[in-house]
């Protein structure tokens, strides 16, 4: 406890920053849990604290990217795709089994979810229970994957560039926003209106 209040309050300032930051820029920022791996082995900061303040800098990081997301929206994506992303999310909050495999993503490990608070920021979710959801995944995905890093690079630079599993991270980004492009483009409405009812939608919708 000592360690956590006192010894060693740069580093916990750290790690809370770059966190914060590593989750509010929308695209091509290495895993947090790499940042986490490297003050756990090289600084050893204690785990459960770590991963405490990891969940919070990430939760903190996605309020910010959803919230950005949210007013510039308006002005990135065309009505089209808003009124769509829109539609889907309402859908799913409305089912509470659509919501719950939806919230299920958050817990597959360290996976990018930055293209999922850009959706959500557009579609207008209320952001503080997905927030919430995503920072309780987080808090047990970095305690999981964290204390599973036996070694580390020396440096932290070494240590994210060893984040992005040569390539891998990077190209789940990349598949990412192009399935959100791929969501925010199906009209959502006829979708679901067909999906309802076994007749086809009124030829006037």
């Amino acid at each position: 406890m000592e360690t956590f209040a006192s010894m060693q309050v740069g580093d916990w300032l750290t790690v809370l920053g770059a966190v914060i930051l590593l989750n509010a820029i929308p695209a091509f920022m290495p895993p947090t849990w790499a940042l986490l791996a490297y003050f756990y082995v090289q600084r050893q900061l204690p785990l459960v604290p770590l991963a405490l303040v990891g969940a919070a800098g990430a939760m903190i990081g996605r309020f910010l990217l959803a919230s950005v997301s949210r007013k510039l929206g308006v002005h990135v994506f065309p009505r089209r795709w808003q009124e769509n992303i829109t539609t889907l999310s309402a859908t799913i909050q409305s089912h509470r089994a659509m919501s719950f495999s939806t919230l299920g993503l958050f817990v597959l490990g360290p996976i990018p979810t930055n293209h999922l608070f850009i959706a959500a920021g557009v579609a207008g979710t209320p952001l503080l229970p997905v927030v919430l959801a995503f920072g309780v995944a987080r808090f047990v995905s970095y305690l999981i994957w964290v204390s599973a890093v036996s070694t580390a690079a020396s440096t932290l630079g070494d240590a994210l560039r060893l984040g992005w599993g040569q390539g891998v991270a990077l190209v789940a980004q990349i598949l990412g926003f192009i399935l959100l492009i791929v969501v925010m483009q199906i009209d959502w409405w006829r979708v679901f209106q067909r999906w309802r009812r076994n007749s086809p939608p009124d030829s006037s919708t």
